[in-house]
């Protein structure tokens, strides 16, 4: 049997009610189902950016350190920037999708 972990998240009032239009459409049959075949696509959708991660990492360690001495940006700054322009984009791309219920 799989082993299965409970877990709390907080979401945007409209993406659960986005949420909620798929389950009463009958495509998912509740939120957990939703959830877990989204991660899964996810996953799945980011195994490339995974890998190119790989490659940054090797590059920053390799490349940074040896040549220059300290980077300009620490590690973690620099995956936080990611992150935030990870985000930024997907407003930019989907925003007016939630804002039109």
């Amino acid at each position: 049997m799989t082993e299965i972990q409970r877990i709390n998240i907080t979401l945007p009032k409209k993406l659960v009610e986005k949420t909620k239009q798929l389950i009463d459409e009958g495509l998912y049959s509740s939120f957990s189902e939703l959830v877990r075949e989204s991660l899964k696509n996810e996953l799945l959708m980011d195994r490339p950016l995974i890998e190119k991660k790989k490659v940054l990492d090797k590059w920053f360690v390799k490349e940074i350190f040896s040549d220059h001495g300290a980077p300009d940006l620490h590690r973690d700054e620099l995956i936080k920037n990611i992150r935030k322009t990870r985000d930024e984009l997907w407003d930019n791309k989907y925003k007016e999708w939630f804002e039109v219920l």
